[in-house]
């Protein structure tokens, strides 16, 4: 994640003000270009998406703690929720 002027923006290389239509085609392409092993399986990207929709933090489609769009940034294995103090993802707190 990047900042810029105070504003948080995914570094994902989509632009942050990109047309609906289009937004949901770039993080599709995003998401293919991931390898394999850097993926969660989709069973765990559902749940992680299912966790993001019911967060105070969620702002459309993206992350207000982190600027990412939600559904590029819950399909890679390595990342965390970034919700301050609380990683939401946790397996463990289920």
């Amino acid at each position: 994640m990047q900042e810029s002027q105070n504003i948080k923006v995914c570094n994902c290389n989509i632009p942050p003000k990109i047309q609906q239509d289009k937004m949901f085609d770039a993080i599709a392409r995003y998401i293919e270009g991931i390898p394999a092993k850097e993926c969660v399986d989709d069973k765990e990207y559902e749940r992680r998406l299912a966790v993001c929709e019911d967060c105070d933090g969620r702002m459309g489609p993206t992350c207000r703690y982190c600027g990412c769009f939600v559904l590029a940034r819950a399909k890679r294995r390595d990342q965390k929720c970034p919700m301050p103090g609380d990683n939401r993802w946790d397996i463990n707190k289920i």
